[in-house]
């Protein structure tokens, strides 16, 4: 029935599709293909009225491990809402179930939600004190947790339960408590030299990026036949029945390296990062969802050749643009491959960060820190129109909690690409470019028709490889906006 769901799915018929993969997951509970595919829906659900058959998927989401909370969370802040009621009732709100595993559970990217929960939180910290009410305090501090306390500190409030809404408790949570005896465990490669990457690693010891609270259950996949299915014209190799020996470079708080290891087949992951506390975090991590199969070095991309030894598989996404050197760091990553040895990228596009660019002009015109104060500086301005011609960042994703917007905004180096500069940063390196990805949502469920293939494919009938950059080049030139960021794969010759 999965696959019934996904025909369907790709056919736009999301109603058939939901109750295909809703039958799938009946019998099989832990059906990863049908859960993302219902998780998929889901992020997209919007209705102008409150659902209850909607709210009802949704709390199911939530009640489940392997759902997608992130990409659900969409569709659950469509229904709290539109279903807000009118007087702003705490009684009514406190006795919501999906309100509280929303707060719970998802991170807010809503900007007329965020308001009703600011209002909500400031009418909660005046409430006496009650069993709803400090439920609903308590929802609200989880929810500051996850935004890293990134909404105002407007409320002098004493009472320790509430005040977590507003602010970091004075004392540690659990977490935090373990991921300090995990980063003293983290082997080095080598002490940091490089200054910027110095400065980067400074960035991230102070917001480990990105915080995330579940794994997502995903279906096991062969990642080298996948490629090769995708790729046809990549060289096969072969690399021997033992396990693939994955690196991820730049591996932050492990989220994407922890979703490696728990899909991929056969896979042995090793990531390697400039945060010590960042990688505590995915220690921890690792260990709740029992991972063994991964493990964390601290250090810097330009020493991955002191490492001594080659790998299979490579991802590195959304980090080489921040090395002060890009080309060193494809280079260094380049050089632990073993030949036939597939390499994903992710890098920034510049048409993208258009915007982004006015605001970092702008946060130096203001000399804005990058503390939480500065971010929440920034926000309210960004938010309140002050600062108008920056107010579409509010459809970024990465713009609701501390760590996200720093990292999008108030990072310390950041290098933007075109399809031009990436054919001179790929010139030399050793590897042959195979082609580029599209992911869409929350969910990043791949997307086939993707805009920029069906053009590529009309304009250059004769290419049906779609891995000529200078064809690309040209596709970019006639169209700014053909690319979101850069997200390829590429094979070490």
């Amino acid at each position: 029935m999965t696959s019934a769901g996904d025909e369907l799915f790709a056919a736009g018929r999301f109603d058939e599709a939901m109750a295909a993969y809703r039958g799938a997951l009946k019998a099989n509970p832990r059906d990863a293909g049908a859960r993302l595919g219902l998780d998929a829906i889901l992020e997209r659900a919007r209705t102008p009225q409150p659902n209850a058959h909607l709210r009802e998927l949704l709390l199911e989401a939530y009640a489940d491990e392997g759902a997608n909370w992130d990409a659900v969370g969409w569709g659950a802040a469509n229904q709290v809402t539109v279903g807000w009621p009118a007087d702003n009732s705490l009684g009514v709100l406190a006795q919501d179930r999906l309100l509280h595993e929303f707060l719970r559970k998802s991170l807010n990217r809503d900007a007329a939600l965020e308001r009703k929960l600011l209002k909500l939180r400031a009418a909660v910290a005046a409430a006496p004190s009650s069993p709803s009410i400090d439920a609903l305090a308590a929802s609200l501090a989880e929810q500051a947790w996850l935004n890293e306390y990134v909404w105002p500190d407007d409320a002098a409030v004493t009472d320790p339960a509430k005040a977590a809404m507003f602010r970091m408790p004075a004392e540690p949570r659990p977490e935090q408590v373990e991921e300090r005896a995990f980063a003293a465990e983290i082997p080095e490669i080598a002490p940091i030299t490089d200054a910027v990457s110095q400065s980067v690693a400074a960035m991230y010891e102070a917001n480990p990026y990105p915080r995330w609270t579940h794994l997502a259950r995903r279906p096991q996949v062969d990642v080298r036949a996948a490629l090769m299915a995708d790729f046809p014209h990549a060289d096969t190799v072969d690399f021997g029945s033992g396990p693939l020996q994955v690196l991820m470079p730049g591996a932050g708080t492990g989220q994407h390296p922890l979703t490696v290891a728990s899909s991929y087949a056969n896979a042995q992951v090793t990531g390697v990062d400039l945060s010590r506390a960042s990688l505590a975090y995915g220690k921890r991590m690792a260990a709740r969802h029992g991972i063994g199969n991964i493990a964390f070095l601290r250090g810097d991309i330009l020493d991955l050749p002191k490492l001594g030894r080659t790998f299979d598989h490579a991802e590195c996404v959304g980090v080489l643009h921040h090395m002060a050197d890009p080309k060193a760091g494809l280079l260094a990553i380049s050089s632990v491959l073993r030949p036939g040895a597939f390499l994903r990228l992710g890098l920034y596009g510049e048409h993208a960060r258009v915007l982004v660019v006015k605001a970092r002009r702008d946060i130096e015109a203001a000399r804005l820190p990058a503390t939480l104060d500065g971010l929440r500086e920034f926000r309210r301005k960004v938010m309140s129109g002050e600062w108008r011609r920056l107010r579409a960042l509010q459809e970024s994703e990465d713009f609701w909690s501390a760590s996200l917007l720093r990292d999008l905004c108030f990072h310390v180096q950041e290098h933007r690409f075109t399809v031009s500069r990436l054919r001179s940063f790929l010139d030399g390196s050793g590897l042959r470019f195979l082609g580029f990805e599209f992911n869409v949502g929350t969910s990043q469920r791949a997307d086939a028709g993707a805009g920029p293939l069906a053009l590529y494919a009309s304009r250059f009938r004769n290419d049906r490889t779609m891995a000529n950059l200078e064809n690309w080049e040209q596709l970019e030139r006639e169209k700014s906006g053909l690319f979101p960021g850069y997200a390829f794969v590429c094979q070490k010759l």
